[in-house]
């Protein structure tokens, strides 16, 4: 009788769910980043279209890195002196490896041919003053029952980089590139990642402008610093800071770089040089997915309280005058602790929002809207909540893959609607039900037709809904934007 019964209730949501026409489910684009792990045990999926936060058996410290398939699913994580596979255990015959640099100092890459290797990029910390190493490892997916072991030990590429790394896809649609800055020089290393290794002779651009400062007549390098690519490739951004024990948490003569990146040649050029916003550091740069926007975010010591700001940077007319003055604060807030530190805390999620972290606090903020200019960016500081403490050291990771750049579906991530999510699916209690965009309302209806729930998801996007008290059977999610637009799914109260 039950199941005659259900069988009835689904029947009568099928008409609804036709009635009011919406498109299926599609994850978007890039998901060999879906999985981040975070510290303090936080794990992060982007898996199923929206970000899920849950509890892995391992944390992350303050510079991490991870790598998935191209369906999502997870292979490797690196943090630290410490690889991980997929069921957070030490990969096997993972080398000895010195504490990686902060922000940047792990990378992970398929490896163009062989659907089974796996790339490991390593910057040694170092004393915190002088130049680091960069090694480079291999991981052969195939081993320990799948879940991955490396191929020999770690082979140094330069023994000058500093705590900057990042990759671009190359244009002949299988290659990449693995640019760092060579410390104390103008230069930027691009050594090529091919189905042989990585090129023991990088590419070597000249910028014109040593990543040096002259403090009290003396030069020194900037070690610390982040660098961030485009998704097509074609610009880099770069942040140095002088190191801590050179010039304490004083951003007067940090330093930002745009520059213009072939990834045919490998050959970078300088473009634009901007003065950083007043602050104690700069905690993480990135650009918005379509290039047209860069944010750089930063902490300082106001008069009342500490301080965190996001300042956005209008990249349409790529010009050095025009981007300083488009400088735009489009968040800022006090900050929990006295500074964040320059790891990297801005990351361009598959979701095609950039997520950022409060120090020490159970949130991460987002984002929304990245691509908008000014405050129609919709920065969320308390958007998604951790399951436990959050910290520093977002993962690093490159924007674009070759073997990922259609959805799951088989739908381009250029065409793809807004996703409307619910999950757990099944669920007993709590339902979380994500909007495609802000300010939508999504109705609850049970198998007769009847609303039964009604939910403003505000800024968010994600609203979080008490079921409990209904009672079992399949339910119809319908979410309206603003515009009048709508979307449904069905969902099953246990």
């Amino acid at each position: 009788m039950r199941t005659t019964q259900l069988t009835a209730r689904y029947r009568v949501l099928l008409v609804l769910l036709f009635s009011w026409a919406t498109l299926p489910f599609c994850a978007h684009a890039q998901l060999r980043n879906a999985n981040w792990l975070y510290v303090n045990n936080n794990f992060i999926s982007f898996a199923s279209g929206t970000a899920i936060a849950s509890t892995a058996p391992v944390g992350g410290v303050n510079s991490n890195a991870s790598l998935s398939d191209p369906e999502g699913n997870p292979l490797v994580y690196a943090f630290g002196n410490t690889v991980v596979n997929a069921a957070f255990e030490t990969v096997s015959d993972c080398p000895t490896l010195n504490m990686s640099a902060e922000g940047q100092g792990c990378l992970l890459m398929p490896v163009p041919g062989d659907a089974h290797g796996v790339a490991f990029f390593h910057i040694a910390y170092g004393n915190g003053m002088t130049a680091s190493p960069l090694s480079f490892g291999r991981i052969n997916m195939d081993l320990d029952n799948g879940l991955g072991g490396f191929v020999g030990g770690m082979t140094l590429l330069t023994d000058s980089a500093t705590w900057k790394l990042t990759a671009v896809a190359h244009t002949n649609g299988q290659d990449y590139w693995v640019l760092t800055q060579l410390f104390g020089t103008d230069a930027i290393a691009a050594y090529l990642l091919d189905g042989t290794g990585v090129s023991a002779v990088p590419v070597v651009s000249h910028t014109g402008d040593p990543m040096t400062y002259p403090l009290n007549g003396t030069p020194y390098e900037y070690l610390p610093g982040s660098l961030v690519a485009t998704s097509d490739g074609r610009r880099l951004a770069m942040a140095g800071m002088l190191p801590q024990n050179v010039e304490v948490f004083n951003l007067e003569h940090a330093r930002i770089d745009l520059l213009d990146f072939d990834p045919a040649t490998g050959i970078a050029t300088h473009a634009a040089s901007i003065p950083p916003p007043a602050g104690l550091t700069i905690d993480g740069i990135e650009f918005s997915p379509d290039g047209s926007k860069l944010y750089i975010a930063i902490t300082g010591n106001g008069n009342v309280s500490n301080f965190c700001a996001i300042h956005q940077y209008d990249l349409s007319v790529w010009d050095e005058a025009s981007i300083i003055a488009s400088r735009t604060e489009v968040l800022l807030d006090t900050a929990i602790n006295f500074y964040w530190g320059p790891e990297l805390q801005l990351d361009l999620a598959p979701d095609g929002r950039i997520w950022f972290h409060n120090n020490y606090d159970h949130w991460l903020g987002v984002i929304d809207s990245p691509d908008e200019a000014g405050p129609d960016c919709a920065p969320i500081r308390d958007y998604l909540l951790l399951p436990n403490e959050g910290g520093y050291g977002l993962p690093n990771q490159c924007k674009r893959y070759h073997d990922s750049e259609l959805t799951h579906t088989g739908i381009p991530a250029s065409e793809e609607a807004g996703t409307l999510m619910t999950w757990p699916n099944p669920t007993q209690g709590v339902l979380n039900i994500n909007a495609p965009e802000p300010g939508c309302t999504s109705q609850l209806y049970d198998a007769t037709g009847r609303q039964v729930l009604s939910i403003a998801h505000g800024q968010r996007r994600t609203a979080i809904v008490d079921v409990a008290p209904l009672p079992a059977g399949p339910y119809l999610v319908r979410c309206t934007d603003a515009r009048g637009n709508g979307r449904a799914c069905t969902v099953v109260k246990e």
